[in-house]
Order: C-alpha cells, then sequence, then structure tokens
C-alpha cells in the first residue's frame, strides 16, 4: 500500500504511555518525525519500533528536558526535520481518527489542492469518554500546513502557526482532531491551569501601557464574558450528562480570572520597581 506522502510531526517527553496508540493511527504516513526532550521511559523504544524519525529538541544529553517556555522554537526543529511538503502536526497523547486519515490522503494526493493550509474542528475525551458539549466548541484549530507556504512557529506557551493569510485562505477538514485527556489530568486539571499561568505570567513582556491593556485586559475580559455566557447556556440545553464536567468547565472561566489577576499584579509590580 502506498503511504500518504505527508510528515506527522510529534513532541515527546516521557510519552511512552500513550506515543503507541498515537502511532497506531498513523501506520498510513509516509513520515513521522518524532521530536524528543531526551525521554528515560520508553518513548524512544516505541519511536524507533514504528520507524519513525528522531530528533532531539536541543542540543543537550539532559534528561527529561521540557520546552514549556520554548515550544514553538521546538515545533519549528520538529517541522524543520520533515521530509516531505505536507505537514501535519499533533501530540503524543492524541490519536487520528480513520476519518482524518482519510481526508489527508485524498489532500496529499491531490496535484493541485485548493487550499494549502487547513483546520479542522476540534472535540475532547476525557478518560475515552466524548466531551460531546463544552463552552469553547465549536472550536478550530489549524493543523495540516504546505511546507511549501514558509510556515513558521510562533508562541513560547500556545504556538500557532504563521504564513501569509493575505495570499493563502485556509480550508476546513470535516473531521475532528481529538484530544485524548486521562483520567488523571482530569482530576489535576486546576493545577494544570496554573502551572500554564505561572508560565504565560513569567514571559510577559512589559510594554507600553496600551498594547497591554489591549491583549492582557481587554481580551481576557471578552474571553470571560463569553464563558459566563454560554457555560449557563450549555448546561440549559444540553444537561451535564455528554457535556464537559461542570469542574472542569468552571475551573477553566476561573482560569482566565486567575491569569487577569495575574497579568495585573505583574504589571503593577514592574511599574512600581521602576519608581524606585
Amino acid at each position: 500500500m502506498n503511504k500518504i506522502p505527508c510528515s506527522v510531526g510529534i513532541l515527546t517527553l516521557n510519552s511512552g504511555a500513550t506515543l503507541r496508540r498515537c502511532l497506531d493511527s498513523l501506520k498510513a504516513f509516509a513520515e513521522i518525525v518524532i521530536c524528543d526532550g531526551n525521554s528515560t521511559d520508553s518513548t524512544l523504544e516505541i519511536a524507533r519500533e514504528y520507524g519513525a524519525k528522531i530528533v532531539k529538541q536541543y542540543d543537550s544529553d539532559e534528561p527529561n528536558l521540557r520546552c514549556v517556555k520554548d515550544k514553538a522554537n521546538v515545533r519549528q526543529k520538529n517541522m524543520d526535520a520533515a521530509s516531505y511538503d505536507w505537514y501535519f502536526f499533533m501530540d503524543s497523547d492524541d490519536a487520528l481518527s480513520a476519518e482524518v486519515v482519510e481526508e489527508i490522503k485524498k489532500i496529499a494526493a491531490n496535484p493541485r489542492p485548493e487550499f494549502f493550509v487547513y483546520r479542522m474542528p476540534t472535540r475532547i475525551f476525557i478518560d475515552s469518554k466524548e466531551i460531546k458539549h463544552e463552552a469553547s466548541y465549536p472550536s478550530y484549530q489549524i493543523r495540516l500546513i504546505n511546507r511549501k507556504i514558509n510556515p513558521y512557529f510562533k508562541g513560547k506557551v500556545h504556538e500557532r502557526l504563521k504564513f501569509d493569510r493575505a495570499r493563502y485562505k485556509v480550508g476546513e477538514l470535516q473531521s475532528y482532531y481529538d484530544f485524548h485527556w486521562s483520567r488523571e489530568r482530569a482530576e489535576n486539571y486546576w493545577q494544570y491551569l496554573k502551572m500554564y499561568a505561572s508560565w504565560e505570567t513569567e514571559l510577559l513582556e512589559y510594554g507600553p501601557l496600551g498594547p497591554f491593556l489591549y491583549w492582557c485586559v481587554w481580551r481576557r475580559l471578552r474571553i470571560i464574558a463569553g464563558y459566563l455566557y454560554r457555560i449557563p447556556k450549555m448546561y440549559l440545553l444540553y444537561g451535564f450528562e455528554d457535556s464537559m464536567p461542570a469542574r472542569i468547565q468552571f475551573l477553566t472561566l476561573w482560569y482566565h480570572f486567575y491569569l487577569l489577576y495575574l497579568f495585573i499584579k505583574t504589571r503593577v509590580a514592574h511599574v512600581r520597581s521602576k519608581r524606585l
């Protein structure tokens, strides 16, 4: 069987518990590129078993290197190591459905594709149970891109693909990208969110007041307002059984309040230190 002429990039760090499921879903692809942070579990052994190309996230032999504040550069290194023009990136704890694979196969086989960039809808599974309703649905992410258009990653904590949007329009896959959350992640969700809030605050840049008020305050308030409207509406319309557990949904809302507080607190502390 001819493989799909598309590279799949995956970041790993001690991902042995989920990597096999991930790679099982990618057997139809011509190339899998693992960008690893010097894992000390079975990650690299599993990657070699599936014939993946392995590159290091950093030029270091130090074990267990996390790229949490350098995500874009590591994603870029992952993409630069790919051999094919079409490139799909994902996380090691997720897996692609047969429907996604079939869509990508048709796109990659087309010598004159209508689009060179594709976004796709996302959905969440917690401990293998599909979450059919969540306050941020429908949510879309760009995951498939052709490297001929010179894309690049930007963002130290939450990386995003950048490209010439005026020239290249974004197509849309019909199948979902599935996020697979473990029960442990769901149970420790607030610790997970606090960790990300801490990283984002540490990387906060102290520019002029105007951009700070827009990007860090106004936009965060808009996100909060959106959740305050959508959360009660979701539970009223769909109930709780197939919806995101209320604890996790309200922790997500609280995260944005908490991040707003940290941003303002850090900015005030910076201004005061400049006056001393």
